[in-house]
């Protein structure tokens, strides 16, 4: 195999992921990054094109990641406001 081709398949799916993000499909996220997993635990060449490729993945995974929190801390203040309901409502019915 192509030493490149792990690496531009692993940048071709971590667009797809962010994509997903963007869109709140979090499954799709999830199935992408298992499938780019082990082409990103491959050692990288030293070429200028992979060193390029490699900073557009990276520069990718850190929007991945504020999106990624931006996700779970809205889903943390959904169940805690559902939770302050759930009391609301207990301590007038009780």
């Amino acid at each position: 195999m192509n030493d490149a081709l792990p690496l531009a398949l692993a940048l071709a799916l971590t667009r797809a992921m962010l994509e997903a993000a963007r869109a709140g499909d979090w499954e799709q996220l999830v199935a992408l990054e298992a499938e780019r997993h082990p082409l990103v635990m491959r050692p990288v060449a030293q070429d200028a094109d992979s060193v390029r490729q490699l900073g557009e993945l990276l520069a990718i995974d850190r929007e991945l990641q504020a999106l990624v929190i931006q996700a779970r801390d809205q889903a943390g203040e959904q169940w805690q406001a559902g939770q302050d309901r759930a009391r609301a409502i207990a301590a007038y019915v009780g």
